[in-house]
C-alpha cells in the first residue's frame, strides 16, 4: 500500500506543477489578463493619490508659528520648506504646537495651507506618525486620503487578481470546453484549483510591495512589522482566492462573470470604507461593514501599513479570515464542476454511473 500511496502523491505533485506552469504560460501569453489584474489597482491608486495631492500637497505654502520647547522642531520644519514666523505675524496661516511628544497642527480654514511639508518636518524632528493631529481652526480634522485608504488599495489589488484575474479565466475555460477534457482524467478538483494560484499569488505580492513602498516613502509608520503584515496579507489573500474559486465553481458565462466580478470589486471599495469614512456613517452601517471579511483584511493591513487602530485586535481578524478561508475553500472544491452540463451525484438516476466516475476521478 505504501508504494501506491507514494506514487499517487508523486503523480499529484507532478500534475500540480504542470498545471501551474500551464496556467502561468496562459497568463503571460495573454497580456490582457495581466492588465485586468492590475487595472483596478491602478485606478483606485490614481484616485487616492489625486486626493492626497489636492488636500495635502497643493495649496498655499505653509507659514507657521511654532510652540515647542525643543528648538529642533522649528529647524526641522524650516528644512522641510515651512516658513516659521512669530505668533503675531499677519501672514501666518498655520499653528504648530508640540508638547509631550505629540504635535497639533491647526490650519487656517479660510487660507488652508498645504500641510505635507509640516508632516515631513515633524517626522524629521522625531515626532511619531500616530502622534500628529491636523485640524483647521473650525475644529474639522484633516486627513491624508492616501494614508487612510492604503489598506483599501491592498484589498482592491488582491480582489482584482482573485475575482477578475482568476474567476473569469476559469469560467472561460469551462465555457470553451477545456475543463470537460480535464474532467476525463484522474485529476483532483483541489489539485486543479490550487494550480491556478501560484503566478497570481506573485502578482498579489506585487500589490503588497507597492503599498508597503508607499507607506515607507510617506513615513506613515515608524517601523514596518514584516511578520504581522505578512501574516495579514497571507490570510487575506488566501481568503479572497478561496471566495473567488467559489464564484468560479459553477459559473457558465465568462462575459457575464467578468461584469459581475468588476461590480463586486467596486462594491468592496464602498463596503469596506474606501469611499466614505466609517466614522461619519450610522452605527448600524458601521456594524454591517465590520462584519464583512473584506473589511477584516483592509483593517488588518492598514494597521501594519499606516498604524490605523483596527476595530478588533489583529489576531482576532486573523482568526476570522482563517475560518472563512477554510469554509470557502471546502465549498469551492465541493461545488466545482468540470462541464457545463455536469450533474452532482443523486440529482438524476440516469446519470448515476457518470457522476460516480466523475467523483472518483476527482
Amino acid at each position: 500500500m505504501r508504494p501506491a500511496t507514494g506514487g499517487r502523491e508523486g503523480h499529484g505533485r507532478e500534475a500540480f506543477l504542470r498545471l501551474a506552469a500551464m496556467s502561468a504560460r496562459d497568463v503571460l501569453r495573454n497580456p490582457l489578463t495581466g492588465v485586468s489584474m492590475w487595472f483596478m489597482t491602478g485606478i483606485i491608486l490614481v484616485i487616492y493619490v489625486s486626493m492626497w495631492l489636492a488636500f495635502v500637497v497643493l495649496g498655499p505654502a505653509p507659514v507657521a508659528s511654532v510652540d515647542a520647547a525643543d528648538p529642533r522642531i522649528a529647524s526641522a520644519l524650516e528644512r522641510a520648506g515651512v516658513r516659521v514666523v512669530a505668533e503675531d505675524a499677519p501672514e501666518r496661516n498655520t499653528v504648530v504646537t508640540v508638547a509631550d511628544g505629540r504635535a497639533l497642527v491647526v490650519l487656517d480654514a479660510s487660507d488652508q495651507a498645504a500641510w505635507d511639508p509640516i508632516w515631513l518636518g515633524l517626522r524629521d524632528a522625531g515626532v511619531r506618525a500616530d502622534a500628529v493631529t491636523v485640524v483647521d481652526d473650525e475644529g474639522d480634522v484633516e486627513l491624508d486620503p492616501l494614508q487612510e485608504n492604503l489598506g483599501i488599495v491592498v484589498l482592491v489589488g488582491v480582489a482584482s487578481v482573485a475575482f477578475i484575474g482568476t474567476t473569469v479565466p476559469l469560467v472561460a475555460m469551462r465555457e470553451r470546453g477545456l475543463l470537460r477534457l480535464l474532467g476525463t482524467t484522474p485529476l483532483r478538483r483541489s489539485t486543479f484549483l490550487l494550480a491556478q494560484l501560484p503566478l497570481r499569488a506573485l502578482v498579489a505580492v506585487g500589490v503588497l510591495l507597492l503599498t508597503a513602498g508607499i507607506a515607507v516613502w510617506r513615513r506613515y509608520i515608524d517601523g514596518l512589522d514584516l511578520l504581522t503584515l505578512g501574516t495579514s496579507f497571507l490570510l487575506g489573500t488566501t481568503m479572497l482566492f478561496a471566495v473567488a474559486l467559489v464564484f468560479a465553481a459553477r459559473s457558465r458565462n465568462a462575459e457575464a462573470t467578468q461584469q459581475t466580478m468588476v461590480m463586486v470589486t467596486l462594491g468592496l471599495v464602498f463596503a469596506s470604507g474606501g469611499l466614505l469614512p466609517q466614522a461619519i456613517l450610522p452605527a448600524a452601517v458601521q456594524f454591517a461593514m465590520n462584519c464583512l471579511p473584506t473589511t477584516w483584511f483592509a483593517a488588518a493591513t492598514s494597521a501594519s501599513l499606516t498604524g490605523a487602530e483596527p476595530f478588533l485586535p489583529v489576531p482576532a481578524l486573523w482568526g476570522l479570515m482563517a475560518v472563512v478561508t477554510v469554509a470557502a475553500g471546502a465549498l469551492a472544491v465541493r461545488r466545482f464542476e468540470w462541464d457545463q452540463s455536469e450533474r452532482r451525484p443523486g440529482t438524476d438516476d440516469t446519470s448515476e454511473t457518470a457522476d460516480t466516475r466523475s467523483e472518483v476521478t476527482a
